[in-house]
């Protein structure tokens, strides 16, 4: 069975400091780059450079992580911010808890699709060519949402797991393959 070229976009965490409460103002002028507006939203936008992640943290001890283009760039971007953290005087007890939320990808399927084909034979799937380019295919195992362009280009989005994103392609290209 063909491969399909599956590439990562975006990864977004939650991360939780289990007992921390963030003192945004402080924290706001001690993280370099760090913006801090109340009266626009709640919660201190901070971007690292290395690896590439952009948070949003807020005064709970929880945090938005987005951005990251692998697993490891992303913990890696958190340790680095904990470690900044800490040094901005905040009292981290333990390792963060780390939840993904959400993992995007995309797709090369390396052939083109006949995207009226696909939406008259499934039921799971929606097109409106004059709102939007690409077919929408809504997967219940892995459950994710798939865009697939006549392209043979697609995103996946609302992964868990680079298994459910590997699982989801292969499931596509079947699928695809049957009909």
């Amino acid at each position: 069975m063909a491969e399909v070229k599956t590439q990562l976009q975006n990864i977004v965490l939650s991360v939780t400091y289990e007992g921390v409460e963030f003192d945004l103002e402080k924290l706001a002028r001690s993280l370099e780059g760090a913006r801090y507006d109340p009266e626009v939203f709640p919660g201190i936008a901070y971007k690292s450079e290395d690896p590439q992640a952009s948070f949003l943290i807020f005064a709970s001890g929880k945090m938005n992580c987005v951005g990251a283009r692998s697993m490891a760039d992303a913990k890696l971007a958190i340790k680095r911010l904990t470690k900044k953290l800490q040094k901005a005087g905040v009292k981290v007890k333990s390792e963060p808890k780390v939840k993904v939320q959400n993992i995007v990808a995309s797709f090369d399927f390396g052939r083109e699709f006949d995207l009226e084909k696909i939406a008259r034979t499934f039921d799971n799937t929606e097109y409106e060519p004059e709102v939007f380019p690409g077919l929408v295919f809504r997967l219940d195992e892995p459950k994710v949402v798939v865009l697939l362009f006549v392209s043979g280009k697609g995103v996946c989005a609302g992964a868990k797991s680079m298994a459910d994103i590997k699982a989801a392609g292969a499931k596509i290209l079947k699928l695809l393959k049957q009909h």
